[in-house]
């Protein structure tokens, strides 16, 4: 079963879809930079909604059919996309939840336990690093700091780059884009799912045109996540020491902007990390992978469960 529905905030407004029953234990799924939540495709969700879980995926601020904010006057940090996703879960009636983010979602999944770890149950973080700046000052031609985590190659950087030097003028552009920044995101040895990626480009670049409002993304809207991120702090090692709750970080041992590292310090660092590096994946959800990481979630989950809740390994 799949529903969907709309959480009317004080603040903002988050479109949100559930799969699986209301009864099972929740799973909040929290996506990346400017990324909608249909970017967790169907099939993803339907697999872990399969194990006996409730999975709920949201579009956040400045994304898909949530709320676009004027960021310059009213600018906010990664930790308010925190505080958005438990708003979400309050107004779904959710006390605690499973927490599981991808790339920049890993770092608001990391917050939110900070914030409130009687919250969240687990985190899982698929893609991600506690520490964006390597990512950041690649981007921005920086000087790479003595001892930093390693950052994404020249290379890379310049292709990414050049792809996104002009904005798309149409939908088929949209989704053309949308495409091929995951093509060069899944790193040269991944699968790469051709119509499955066709799909989801098409489902993204469509998604805006189904707002009640009319508005469309802007440049300007699609850049307020990296202006967020900017904005937030660093997690430190001693943050990581202090998170109490078991957390599972799933890596792809050829991510091209988070190196395998990222994910090793952030396991060291953390007491109750587990770290899985699944070989060939890069930083691109492919359907290739999907199988691989719900095995290791729904391993991680049953290791951690706390009660007598039903639980497939289906």
């Amino acid at each position: 079963m799949v529903k969907a529905g709309t959480f009317r905030g004080n603040r903002i407004d988050l479109f949100y879809e559930e799969f699986g029953e209301g009864e099972d234990p929740p799973v909040l799924l929290v996506m990346g930079n400017s990324a909608p939540g249909l970017v967790w495709p169907d099939a993803f969700c339907r697999l872990l909604s399969a194990r006996g879980l409730r999975v709920i995926r949201f579009d956040a601020r400045d994304t898909g059919l949530s709320t676009y904010i004027d960021f310059s006057t009213s600018p906010y940090t990664l930790d308010d996309l925190a505080a958005d996703a438990f708003d979400l879960l309050d107004g779904i009636g959710i006390d605690e939840a499973h927490v599981v983010g991808l790339s920049q979602g890993g770092v608001i999944g990391y917050r939110m336990a900070l914030a409130m770890p009687q919250r969240v149950t687990t985190l899982c973080t698929i893609m991600s690093s506690p520490d964006l700046r390597p990512k950041n000052d690649a981007f921005a031609g920086a000087i790479e700091a003595p001892g930093a985590l390693p950052r994404p190659s020249a290379g890379y950087v310049r292709k990414v780059i050049a792809l996104n030097a002009n904005p798309p003028m149409s939908v088929d552009e949209i989704a053309t884009r949308f495409i091929e920044n995951f093509r060069l995101a899944a790193g040269p040895r991944s699968p790469f799912d051709e119509r499955a990626w066709q799909s989801l480009g098409r489902a993204f670049a469509e998604r805006p045109l189904l707002r009640p409002d009319g508005l469309q993304p802007t440049l300007a809207n699609n850049s307020n996540h990296a202006l967020a991120q900017k904005a937030t702090p660093a997690l430190t090692s001693e943050e990581l020491a202090s998170l109490g709750l078991p957390v599972l970080i799933i890596h792809g041992s050829d991510d091209p902007i988070f190196p395998v590292a990222h994910g090793e310090w952030a396991a060291s660092a953390s007491p109750r990390a587990t770290l899985r590096v699944i070989d060939r994946m890069g930083h691109a959800l492919d359907p290739a992978f999907f199988d691989a990481i719900v095995r290791e979630m729904s391993a991680f989950y049953r290791s951690n469960r706390s009660d007598e809740s039903k639980w497939t390994d289906a």
